[in-house]
C-alpha cells in the first residue's frame, strides 16, 4: 500500500501541482492521498481535480471527498481524501476537531489563543472492515490545545469497531525545534493508541526545513516499510509519502 499526505496550500499553484502529479511516478501507484488545504477553482473543487490528474496518469479510476473545514481569506479551506477505487464502500464522515471545552494549559498559551482565536479545524474518516483512514489538519497555534485536536482523532478510533489496519495522516503543524522534544504529548498519545508512525525518520517537510505532516498506523504493519518526500515548489509543503 502506498499513501501520500500533502499540504497544497489552498491549491494557489494547482498548476505546478497537476504537473508534478501528471510527471512523477511516485503518484501513479497511489492508493491513498490525503490533502489539506485543499479548495476550489473555476467552481470545481481540488479533490476532483487532482483525482482526474491521477486517474490519467496511472490510468486507475479514483473516488474522493473533500469537506470544508473554515473560510480563510475569503477561500474556502479544506481537507480531502482520495483513494483508489473499490478500498471504501460508504461516504466518509467528518471528525470535529474544534470546540474543546476546559482543555488544561499554561497561562501564556490560554492568553495567546485569546489573541490568536484557534481556526476551525477537522478530520476526514474513510473506513471499511479492512481499513480506516484519517485526514488531519491540527491548528497553527497552542501545544496543549494541538494536542487535544490530536486526542480527538485518537478517541474517534477507540469508539469505532476494530480494524486491521488504521492509518492517521496529515499536517500537524509541529513548528519548534526537534531538539526541544515539544511534541513529546502528541507523539505519547499516538504511543499508547497503537500508532506507529511510519514518518519518523523523516526531517522535513516544510519549506522552512521543519517536519510538519506525518503518517501514523496502527494494527497489521510490515516490519519493512519506508517513508519519502518529493521536492516540489507547488505548495509550501512537501508531498510526504509512505508504503508498506
Amino acid at each position: 500500500m502506498r499513501i501520500c499526505t500533502w499540504n497544497i496550500l489552498l491549491g494557489l499553484r494547482l498548476g505546478k501541482l497537476l504537473d508534478a502529479i501528471r510527471t512523477q511516478a511516485d503518484f501513479r501507484d497511489l492508493d491513498l492521498f490525503a490533502i489539506q488545504e485543499a479548495s476550489a477553482h473555476d467552481g470545481r473543487p481540488d479533490a476532483e481535480t487532482i483525482a482526474g490528474a491521477i486517474a490519467e496518469a496511472s490510468g486507475r479510476e479514483y473516488e474522493w471527498f473533500q469537506a470544508t473545514a473554515q473560510l480563510y481569506r475569503g477561500r474556502e479551506q479544506a481537507n480531502a481524501l482520495l483513494w483508489r477505487r473499490g478500498l471504501f464502500d460508504n461516504e466518509p464522515q467528518v471528525v470535529s476537531l474544534s470546540d474543546f471545552a476546559n482543555v488544561p494549559m499554561k497561562r501564556l498559551e490560554r492568553t495567546l489563543l485569546r489573541a490568536i482565536p484557534p481556526q476551525r479545524r477537522i478530520a476526514i474518516r474513510a473506513e471499511s472492515n479492512a481499513l480506516r483512514v484519517y485526514v488531519m489538519h491540527l491548528d497553527v497555534i497552542g501545544f496543549a490545545h494541538k494536542h487535544e485536536q490530536f486526542r480527538a482523532i485518537v478517541s474517534d478510533m477507540a469508539e469505532r469497531p476494530p480494524v486491521p489496519l488504521t492509518l492517521v495522516a496529515g499536517d500537524l503543524n509541529t513548528f519548534g525545534p526537534p531538539r526541544l522534544r515539544l511534541w513529546r504529548r502528541i507523539r505519547a498519545t499516538a504511543h499508547d493508541a497503537g500508532l506507529v508512525e511510519l514518518t519518523y525518520g523523516l526531517r522535513r517537510t516544510h519549506w522552512t526545513a521543519q517536519k510538519l505532516d506525518a503518517i501514523y498506523a496502527a494494527g497489521t504493519i510490515p516490519a519493512r516499510h519506508r517513508a519519502w518526500t518529493l521536492p516540489s515548489r507547488a505548495s509550501d509543503h512537501l508531498p510526504v509519502f509512505s508504503e508498506f
